[in-house]
């Protein structure tokens, strides 16, 4: 079996758009696919020159058009990522045709809350809605900023409609900014927030600790690495096989700073903020696709 060649359109070539797109060019798995051609949209020609210098060395395989050219990028591609925010998905699909050109193009969609269900009903409208028969070959996919580095942890659930080999497309694509992972749609909420603002909550406790730095003396980029470093490796423990309230036991020491330090995390409530937090944001996702 040969190689297959894709046409890829990125429709709203931001931050995390081109993070993947600098993936699928430049591939860890060269095996099953490779991308023949790169057609990626953006809002403003500022953005259309930054995409364009991020993408000097692949010019010959790369286009860049703006927002006006979003039909001509769709028909021009087989394989169509949308990767514009979600609230502007209803001018997106309003522009005469856009719907039409997307009808027999597999969808990958990064558009945070936007479900495979949404997606069809954006692009085939009323005929959707009435149940007549109408679906699209769509994957609904979560990536988290660590694509810039090739460090994703990306979520995908494909639609009902989708073949087997575009979602192998699908897991292909995402694969080549970090770790992807397929799960039932049901999940995808809690799912997506975890992974993608997991993170963000963690880094606001970073912040915290360095603020403590600060407020002793201490300035904080001679301790920013320090702490940072000592996170991620005490977070690779986990998956290594220890659970978290196990590991946080082994380092608490009777008498000891650790525990007196979780002691006050614990009478300030951060424990169930960070659930709290999670749980308000897994809703906010649920209520954007009927958000129109």
């Amino acid at each position: 079996m040969g190689i297959s060649q894709l046409t890829v359109a990125v429709i709203g070539c931001g931050t995390l758009g081109t993070a993947i797109a600098a993936g699928i060019l430049e591939p860890r798995d060269k095996e099953n696919f490779e991308v023949k051609r790169l057609i990626c949209t953006v809002g403003t020609e500022p953005s259309q020159r930054r995409v364009e210098a991020a993408f000097s060395k692949h010019k010959s395989r790369v286009t860049v058009f703006t927002q006006e050219e979003n039909i001509r990028a769709v028909q021009e591609a087989n394989v169509v990522l949308l990767a514009f925010k979600p609230f502007k998905r209803a001018d997106v699909f309003a522009v005469p045709g856009f719907k039409e050109a997307l009808r027999d193009k597999f969808v990958l969609s990064i558009m945070a809350g936007i479900t495979t269900n949404e997606l069809s009903r954006l692009v085939f409208g009323e005929d959707h809605a009435a149940g007549s028969g109408a679906s699209l070959q769509s994957v609904r996919a979560m990536p988290n900023m660590a694509a810039r580095i090739r460090e994703a942890v990306t979520l995908y659930t494909p639609s009902s409609a989708t073949s087997k080999e575009n979602i192998e497309i699908a897991s292909w694509v995402l694969g080549q900014v970090g770790e992807a992972h397929q799960i039932p749609e049901k999940s995808f909420d809690i799912c997506a927030v975890l992974v993608g603002c997991a993170g963000s909550l963690l880094l606001l406790a970073i912040d915290g600790l360095l603020d403590a730095a600060v407020a002793e003396g201490v300035k904080r980029p001679e301790v920013q690495n320090l702490v940072v470093n000592s996170a991620i490796g005490m977070m690779k423990l986990v998956p290594a096989g220890d659970h978290p309230s196990v590991l946080r036991e082994k380092i608490a020491s009777p008498g000891g700073c650790s525990i007196r330090a979780l002691l006050e995390l614990e009478k300030l409530g951060v424990r169930s903020a960070f659930t709290s937090a999670i749980l308000a944001a897994a809703e906010k996702s649920k209520q954007m696709s009927s958000t129109r």
